[in-house]
């Protein structure tokens, strides 16, 4: 094969692979944008997420499907088909298993991660994490390993177990800040400043604040969406306020909380904040006493808190309701807010809320106070126990994770030490096969070094038989010229001199002079059938060595041989080369029929289809089977010479027939 061609089949095989590439893409994305279109229902969108997954998860298992797949799996999730989710989550994991991507594997962690922690199964959520981090820290995705580092120190947070939050908040600000990913960076310095709030550093909380405010203004310049950036410094501003609250700046709170709900279309798009500023602000103004419509803010955000059924919302509202009617001297509307709050808190199971809400019915309510009070140090003495479990459990955790890591460093220090022993094993078992092949190839080289040698002389042959029949056609041409020039030049020159002397009455001879044309007409028509007889024939040496290859053979079952080719099949445009491979390939498979076959028959068919020949060879003899014979050097040498040809080579083969083809 020529270097243009391979170049061309190559081209051919990736302009393939990257149009399967790209419809794979196309049809994924079309389907996407179906589903996150805002007219689209609940139903039809389910729809198309199932379609689009059972599409690709019964496509190949290759790193494009398996990001496609991702891509499908978060809508489940977006959507909360939270069982869906992790199953189908749980099932692009073993993909990943199964073709050892790291990174995949990884990925399909964190997702099951966050199932966990979408389920406020917290404990899962952090093992998880873990697991996936230590992937990420083989691969060095510094990235990814920031990222769930950070996670980790969410759940650490969301578990009350501040310290160690905090901790694992510096390293992942170290990596990420490094990374230079903005949003991660906001949210490290976000939560830094609130578990610095919970541990009452409240100087370095503002401090870490006031970088998150920073950081959401950088992003802002890098054109990141402003309704995300207007939102979290809303955010943000809230939370500085808590902490200006906890230092009895009520004033600056106050000032805060009016800043973030001066944020455009906040009430509308993100009515959560929206009312925890409402509520936060009329707590503020009820500790400097200014009463001024704080009432209204308060029921404002407890109407939005319940429409939202924000249980955690609204017992934070109640509790605030409750102290501010405590202030205005109305106990009993107090107690009844606080005892609200306390059964929802009990719900929920909130620790925080239900310590908080006790503490407060056990100081003012003066009737039960000694039951309250009783129960607040029970839970109090059990959330302690809790948080001391709860922290020795994520302890384990990490411990855990770390160990697995560990004993798979064991086990794979082990599995170096066997791998190697085998390599050495396998080379030297290797050495001795190579030196018993070297001895095959030996004898099947010389065999083919004596087939190189045939094929030279059969193509000295073709070439001799090619120069005999290039001398008879010389030799031919050379006779047509002299009979046009001695015969039919020399007459057709007498008549035309004659019709010029003739005169008008002379009509006999006339008449001879037309029957002379007759005649001249007659012979330049055998001379031109001569030279069509010889152009027909030209270049049929190859065909003549064909035909007589077939005809000449015999054997002692007396097969009876028999050969086709199609007349339109052009030899001139068939390299030297490519014909002794034909003529080979044609005399290696009557060579077999003559030693195996017992045919009565065998038929060579040499046909022209398109601008493919297709070589066919056909026996009615006992045949055999492909698949459990061992092939023989001439099968070997046929199926080569077909490669050579840039053809396919087939075997068929029954009890009543073999044929071998041949399409180039």
């Amino acid at each position: 094969m020529s270097k243009l061609n391979v170049f061309f089949f190559l081209f051919i095989i990736i302009a393939c692979k990257n149009n399967n590439e790209k419809s794979k893409w196309q049809q994924a994305d079309y389907y996407l944008k179906k589903i996150n279109s805002d007219t689209i229902r609940e139903t039809e969108k389910v729809k198309y997420i199932d379609t689009l997954y059972n599409n690709l998860i019964n496509s190949k298992n290759d790193s494009i499907n398996r990001n496609l797949l991702f891509d499908v799996v978060r809508e489940y999730f977006k959507i909360d088909h939270n069982e869906t989710y992790l199953k189908t989550t749980r099932e692009l994991l073993e993909l990943s298993v199964a073709k050892k991507d790291t990174s995949h594997i990884a990925k399909s962690l964190c997702f099951i991660g966050d199932y966990y922690e979408n389920s406020s199964k917290i404990d899962s959520a952090f093992e998880y994490y873990s697991k996936a981090e230590k992937l990420y820290k083989k691969i060095n995705d510094s990235l990814n390993i920031g990222r769930l580092t950070l996670y980790k120190a969410g759940i650490l947070y969301d578990a009350g177990i501040y310290t160690e939050s905090e901790i694992e908040t510096a390293k992942a600000l170290k990596i990420l800040i490094k990374s230079n990913h903005e949003r991660l960076i906001y949210e490290g310095y976000n939560l830094m400043a609130i578990t610095l709030e919970e541990l009452n550093n409240y100087k370095t909380s503002l401090k870490y604040f006031n970088m998150a405010l920073d950081q959401l203004d950088k992003m802002e310049l890098n054109n990141y969406p402003k309704n995300k950036i207007f939102q979290s410094k809303a955010s943000v501003y809230n939370n500085i306020g808590r902490v200006y609250e906890k230092t009895q700046n009520y004033q600056a709170a106050i000032n805060l909380y009016n800043k973030g709900l001066q944020t455009q279309n906040l009430k509308q798009d993100y009515p959560k904040l929206y009312a925890m500023l409402l509520n936060n602000l009329a707590y503020s103004k009820m500790k400097i006493g200014n009463y001024t419509n704080v009432d209204n803010l308060f029921s404002e955000a407890l109407k939005i808190r319940d429409s939202l059924q924000i249980t955690a919302g609204i017992i934070s509202s109640k509790v605030s309701i409750g102290e501010y009617y405590l202030q205005k001297k109305d106990t009993l509307k107090s107690l009844k807010f606080f005892k609200e709050g306390f059964a929802l808190a009990k719900k929920i199971k909130s620790s925080y809320d239900v310590k908080n809400t006790l503490k407060l019915l056990s100081e003012n309510d003066i009737q039960n106070k000694d039951y309250y009070s009783k129960l607040y140090i029970k839970i109090s003495d059990s959330l302690q126990n809790i948080e001391r479990t709860t922290r020795n459990k994520f302890a384990r955790i990490a411990y855990e994770t770390e160990q697995v890591e560990e004993h798979n460093e064991i086990l794979s220090k082990k599995n170096k030490y066997i791998l190697t022993s085998s390599v050495i094993g396998i080379l030297f078992l290797s050495f001795l096969f190579i030196v018993y092949r070297l001895k095959i190839k030996n004898k099947e080289l010389l065999f083919i070094q004596e087939q190189q040698e045939s094929n030279e002389k059969i193509y000295q042959l073709m070439m001799k038989q090619q120069q005999l029949n290039e001398t008879v056609r010389n030799d031919e041409r050379n006779r047509i010229a002299m009979e046009l020039h001695d015969g039919i030049i020399n007459r057709i020159f007498t008549t035309r001199f004659n019709l010029m002397q003739l005169q008008p009455e002379q009509v006999e001879k006339k008449e001879q002079l037309v029957n002379e044309l007759i005649n001249a007409e007659a012979e330049i028509r055998k001379v031109s059938h001569d030279l069509q007889q010889n152009l027909f024939f030209k270049d049929n040496s190859f065909q003549e060595a064909i035909t007589n290859l077939v005809e000449t053979q015999q054997n002692e079952f007396h097969t009876e041989f028999g050969l086709s080719i199609d007349k339109y099949i052009d030899w001139s445009l068939i390299t030297s080369e490519s014909k002794i491979h034909i003529y080979r390939i044609i005399q290696e498979a009557l060579h077999n029929v003559n030693k195996y076959s017992k045919a009565e028959k065998c038929f060579v068919f040499i046909l022209k289809t398109g601008d493919k020949i297709t070589i066919r060879i056909s026996d009615n003899g006992i045949g055999f089977n492909p698949d459990k014979i061992k092939l023989g050097i001439g099968l070997k040498n046929m199926k080569q010479r077909t490669k050579s040809l840039n053809g396919t080579f087939k075997i068929n083969s029954d009890n009543e027939e073999t044929t071998i083809e041949v399409i180039f």
